[in-house]
């Protein structure tokens, strides 16, 4: 999985992905953190799971491609309902989502 935001500013990626979760319910299990060279999604419910990107960054924007993922057990039965949510809410704060 790939993401890409047009927007160069990793702050501002995070603010936009922010702004997208809202008052979801959501937003309470979910976790975006962005650092120079990283950004990692971790889901904390029942347990911990972790979606970690390698950024690339080009005249563009910046682009994240998945580059590991620890999922937890627990997790394993809804992980592919819960990475279409996260595709939502990426895309709702302005990124474009490309599935490899």
């Amino acid at each position: 999985m790939r993401i890409h935001f047009p927007e160069t500013d990793r702050e501002k990626v995070i603010a936009s992905i922010t702004s997208a979760l809202g008052g979801r319910a959501l937003a309470e299990i979910l976790e975006f953190k962005v650092v120079p060279g990283t950004l990692s999604v971790t889901i904390s419910k029942l347990g911990t799971s972790v979606l970690s990107f390698v950024e690339k960054s080009h005249s563009g924007g910046l682009e994240y491609t998945l580059s590991s993922e620890k999922i937890a057990f627990t997790h394993k039965a809804f992980k592919g309902e819960v990475t279409e949510k996260i595709v939502k809410i990426v895309e709702k704060a302005g990124g474009k989502v490309t599935r490899t």
